[in-house]
């Protein structure tokens, strides 16, 4: 047992002399574009990042989108699905001070979980893509705040377009 918290010690530590962050997160999302989601959704993820040169933060994050119902769709009972985007980021500090506001890009795949669309008795929604741009802050060192507008590629989207369109607020707390 000590031999183990040990090891979970000195793999803290380690993290934390190379500056990594962890950001965990947590917010809202409305659709956007055409086709408009009933009821807001939900979203919430888990960001590693590294610093680099003072204004350019590089790093890998994981999301999950819920409760995306679509209106308006005929043919089907309450048709939707959830979202796992996994991405790479880069995000670009403006003005590295005390409050630090930056704009941040994504790219990855989607993948669809929790699929109720329902074709005929199977799953046929498919992830594919995933993109986002957005600007946010940082502030009191541990905390952000974030607007996203993201598109997720899904092929065969009960909505009748291969593009789902987000826009997401969300706030983050930076573990180390």
């Amino acid at each position: 047992m000590k031999r183990i918290l040990v090891v979970l010690m000195f793999t803290v530590m380690s993290l934390n002399a190379v500056a990594l962050d962890l950001w965990v997160k947590g917010g809202v999302t409305q659709g956007a574009g055409s086709k408009q989601m009933e009821d807001a959704g939900y979203n919430a993820g888990l960001e590693l990042s590294q610093g680099f040169l003072g204004f350019v933060d590089l790093g890998a994050g994981v999301a999950y989108n819920g409760n995306l119902k679509f209106e308006g769709v005929s043919g089907y009972d309450n048709p939707g699905y959830d979202l796992m985007p996994v991405y790479v980021f880069a995000k670009f500090n403006i003005i590295p001070v005390a409050v630090k506001p930056y704009a941040v890009a994504r790219l990855g795949k989607n993948f669809v979980v929790n699929d109720s669309t329902n074709y005929h008795g199977e799953s046929e929604a498919k992830g594919a893509a995933y993109g986002a741009v957005g600007v946010g802050i940082e502030f009191l060192s541990s905390f952000q705040g974030e607007v996203l507008y993201s598109i997720s590629e899904v092929k065969n989207n009960p909505s009748g377009k291969d593009n789902v369109e987000m826009v997401s607020l969300t706030l983050g707390y930076n573990f180390w």
